[in-house]
């Protein structure tokens, strides 16, 4: 199997900075990888012996249950880029954060919302896709039961987890709507839209389906696949061709933060482990008292052999960041792949340190090249938040808490400076003009 062309002769040490193949962009998109862990055959799996000779039982999912709607209207592209949180004409709430008595279903932004006589310097563009609002809540009512239902929005490569402050602090969307709101005001979901494909290094990817370990994907998808994959950069700031954008709604799980990690993947061996959210310390990942090393690495290291390794992306990309989560009966479960390089956090791992093992890892194992079945897996450095570090730990969403004059919406609730409650709205107030937004 041809091994894609490396990039890391472009490595700069000076700022680790890391350009990614347009093939690594390409390989991380959701639907790129999500076929081939969903649903998947037994014998489909890695299946590298192990030492002992124990039967491994296979698992047939290795993700969350999600859907993929694609294409993706033009328009509703051209929505999510305009200026302005509002929602288009098909949707009929703004929030469902927000009570039905503060906002009436019915209520929704149509032509007589707007007044004739505003004055304004031009007409507002108005977006409507009922096809597509159809759609998502078809997607959302299948992903789960009723009182139960609830997903997670993303496009091709993002979520737009820097948005939650205008869903109540959550990613959980139950209609439509708050597909809409979270993803209109994301600038995660704007990064995918038009930068993704920015400053990669161009390469060509040749994708046959009996190159890719255990894909299951439908035919039309397949086709699609390859169409996208053997498609060149046009431009470094330009999408490929037959490139489509795609909305992807993940069955809501409420995870516990603690047991969410990132693997750090270099030259197919995993050489690093990081605690996927830095800002928080938790007592249970600290490492035993005595030598052993921490039990959780044994666990990811374990799935990571059996079913990720040279599996991802048929083997062809060599170095990702995967992140993962670990249950309570310790079952590994994919949550996402991204590409290897500084637009990727490193989060307890600086990337100039992340290269520096990956190129070690990697001529260890060239020197060596040892047998796959002799081969002794390394293992990865992993880093949780101490408690030494509690107190300079940072949160990388930090800077995502919500637009200034929104929080100044808030903070004016409780003013002391006299103002009338009318002269100061509340944040729940301005929601409610979100319906109507001539109204703004």
């Amino acid at each position: 199997m041809t091994q894609l062309a490396r990039s890391d002769a472009n490595y700069d040490t000076e700022n680790a900075f890391l350009r990614p193949t347009a093939s690594e962009v390409y390989a991380c998109q959701f639907s790129s990888w999500y076929y081939t862990f969903r649903d998947m055959q037994p014998s489909l799996a890695n299946s590298e012996p192990e030492r002992s000779g124990a039967h491994i039982k296979h698992r047939k999912n290795l993700t969350i249950q999600s859907i993929v709607i694609s294409p993706l209207p033009s328009e509703f592209i051209d929505y999510l880029l305009t200026d302005g949180v509002r929602l288009p004409d098909c949707a009929a709430k703004v929030s469902s954060c927000m009570n039905d008595a503060d906002c009436n279903v019915d209520d929704r932004w149509d032509s007589h919302d707007e007044d004739e006589d505003s004055g304004g310097s031009g007409e507002q563009t108005r977006f409507s896709f009922p096809s597509l609002t159809e759609e998502i809540q078809s997607a959302i009512n299948a992903l789960g039961r009723e009182g139960k239902k609830g997903c997670m929005p993303k496009l091709n490569w993002s979520s737009p987890k820097d948005a939650t402050w205008i869903n109540c602090g959550s990613l959980k969307c139950t209609t439509a709507g708050d597909v809409y709101l979270l993803l209109k005001s994301s600038e995660f979901v704007v990064f995918d839209l038009e930068r993704a494909w920015k400053d990669v290094d161009d390469d060509v990817v040749q994708r046959s389906d009996e190159d890719v370990i255990g894909t299951s994907v439908p035919e039309t998808a397949n086709q699609e696949v390859n169409a996208t994959a053997q498609s060149s950069i046009v431009d470094k700031n330009k999408i490929p061709r037959n490139f489509r954008f795609e909305l992807v709604l993940r069955k809501w799980c409420n995870l516990h933060p603690s047991m969410e990690f990132r693997c750090f993947v270099y030259d197919h061996e995993l050489i690093a482990i990081s605690q996927r959210h830095p800002s928080k310390y938790y007592p249970h990942l600290q490492q035993p008292s005595c030598e052993q090393s921490n039990p959780i690495i044994g666990v990811i290291q374990k799935f990571f052999c059996e079913y990720v390794r040279k599996r991802f992306s048929g083997g062809r990309v060599h170095r990702y960041v995967l992140d993962l989560y670990v249950d309570s009966q310790e079952r590994t479960w994919i949550l996402d792949f991204n590409v290897w390089g500084s637009r990727t956090d490193g989060l307890l791992f600086d990337w100039k340190e992340l290269m520096e093992l990956g190129l070690n890892i990697s001529s260890t194992t060239r020197n060596h090249k040892l047998l796959e079945r002799e081969r002794i897996l390394p293992m990865p450095q992993f880093r949780v938040v101490t408690e030494e570090m509690k107190s300079m730990t940072y949160d990388p969403l930090s800077s995502f808490r919500g637009p200034t004059d929104v929080i100044d919406l808030i903070g004016s609730c409780n003013s002391d400076n006299g103002e009338s409650f009318a002269d100061n709205p509340s944040f729940e107030d301005f929601m409610k003009q979100c319906v109507h937004p001539s109204e703004i």
